[in-house]
């Protein structure tokens, strides 16, 4: 038998909402059976450590690791299917899964960027320089830059951002506003709510994570769309408990009329049913509930890029599903029926939509993803590769699952709306220029 690494087993995809437990521990055991065969060629003497073969079993044994877990989700989702386990028993280890499944996606990133070092050290791969020709050069350095390095946004990019955004939705409150009562001197209005509080109240709200660079949204969404991150395009301004609310996805704005062109008239739409009861402290919103088919009332003629809501609304969706948040599959078959984004919009890349919903929901196989492709993709004849995309879409899932960490971390401290640095930057930077 030779040593060389052989392929990976046949990639496990357990349709994590049919599957039997008798078909997950067959798979469980098939998976331990090649973990002992890698763990025999790994002590191998004769290997050398930090050769070529030496890492592809590395990247073998990380991806079975991976696939264990994906396991152990299916197991968990089929215990909750059964009564077995109570909603947050459930959701406390989903969650602890997932976040091991990203942590290792981590690991097999790292072990994929030594393996590339090696071949180019070797000379079996071209050395990736910005001169490098290919249509997605910017997006690969991007990828292989040294992930160790700080990815905080600059404060003046946000302030400026943050000033911008105030300034196309006419947020700040006017002479009338104050004179109505409505307002205080300085204070800003939230877009959703309608309602003016104190500027430290009201944050400038990504649509799509900033932390992902200009590099990879030009990739995702088309080219040009990196230039719009740091823009009013993609940014609300909101008041800090609908911030929370939103960047968890328990509610997502979507069009009022998906056949206007272009898109004018938006509402929200509650995703997570066990959040109607939720309060967020606004005089003119007790619960988040009342969000539910609410309108929208743009002040101005600005409106974000619709891209960049479909992303949300997606990502949302996603992960509404993985979690089994309540009220779960009537939002999948809302969504089944073409509604609420039947209008053809080639909102983003279709070997993205497809490898984000891979990574968040392993065994996810509807018809409801077919049907996103078909209407709300785009696709090009170049185009990275599955590993890379997959790494892409991995921190995608992890920026959204740190958000939603961070956010529980500040309640549990009792972090009020002076936790966020960012936010605690702008207003000083504000504050010197007024």
């Amino acid at each position: 038998m030779s040593d060389q690494p052989q392929p990976l087993p046949e990639t496990i995809q357990i349709p994590v909402r049919h599957s039997s437990l008798a078909a997950i521990e067959a798979r469980r055991l098939k998976i331990r059976e090649s973990q002992q065969d890698l763990k025999r060629k790994l002590s191998d003497s004769a290997l050398e450590r930090g050769s070529e073969k030496h890492i592809r079993l590395q990247i073998e044994e990380t991806i079975l690791e991976r696939e264990e877990l994906r396991l152990d989700k299916a197991e968990i989702d089929l215990e909750i299917s059964k009564n077995r386990i109570n909603q947050k028993s459930y959701r406390d280890a989903s969650r602890t899964t997932s976040n091991r499944i990203i942590s290792l996606g981590d690991e097999l990133w790292q072990l994929r960027r030594k393996l590339k070092a090696h071949n180019e050290s070797m000379g079996k791969a071209a050395i990736l320089t910005p001169d490098s020709e290919g249509a997605f050069v910017s997006a690969l350095l991007h990828l292989y830059k040294d992930p160790n390095v700080s990815k905080k946004r600059s404060s003046t990019v946000q302030s400026d951002m943050r000033k911008k955004t105030i300034a196309v939705y006419g947020a700040l409150a006017t002479e009338k506003d104050i004179d109505s009562g409505n307002a205080g001197p300085g204070w800003l209005q939230c877009l959703i709510s309608g309602e003016f509080r104190p500027k430290e109240e009201i944050k400038a709200a990504h649509i799509v994570p900033a932390s992902l660079g200009p590099e990879l949204v030009d990739y995702i969404f088309g080219n040009g769309t990196g230039s719009r991150l740091f823009s009013a395009d993609n940014c609300m301004m909101l008041y800090h408990g609908l911030e929370k609310a939103f960047d968890s996805g328990n509610f997502v704005v979507v069009p009022i009329d998906p056949m206007e062109k272009p898109i004018r008239r938006w509402k929200t739409v509650l995703v997570n049913q066990g959040s109607r009861n939720q309060k967020i402290g606004l005089s003119s919103l007790g619960s988040l509930g009342l969000l539910d088919e609410r309108e929208i009332k743009f002040p101005t003629d600005h409106r974000p890029a619709a891209r960049f809501f479909y992303y949300h609304f997606l990502i949302s969706l996603l992960r509404c599903r993985y979690y089994q948040q309540p009220g779960w599959q009537e939002v999948w078959q809302k969504l089944k029926t073409g509604q609420p984004w039947p209008t053809p919009g080639r909102y983003l890349r279709e070997s993205m939509l497809l490898c984000l919903a891979r990574a968040t929901d392993s065994g996810i196989g509807d018809d409801t993803i077919e049907k996103l492709i078909q209407e709300h993709t785009f696709s090009t004849t170049d185009r990275l590769s599955d590993e890379e995309e997959e790494e892409i879409a991995r921190r995608m899932q992890e920026i959204y699952e740190g958000k939603i960490k961070e956010q529980e971390e500040q309640e549990e401290l009792g972090i009020g709306v002076d936790g966020e640095n960012e936010d605690e930057k702008e207003e000083a930077m504000e504050g010197n220029e007024n």
